[in-house]
């Protein structure tokens, strides 16, 4: 069974707003790295002081 026939078993469709899923979940991959790099960005980096 391959990740389509999965989602098509749990889900009974395989697009959304018309767009497949594979769209989708690389947009929530990008979405994650920027969310996880801004984070590292921002509390990695103290201000300097003085």
């Amino acid at each position: 069974m391959d990740w389509k026939e999965l989602w098509t078993a749990l889900f009974g469709t395989v697009d959304f707003m018309g767009l497949n899923m594979g769209f989708w979940v690389g947009m929530a991959a990008v979405a994650v790295i920027v969310v996880a790099e801004n984070l590292v960005f921002w509390l990695a980096f103290k201000p300097f002081e003085g």
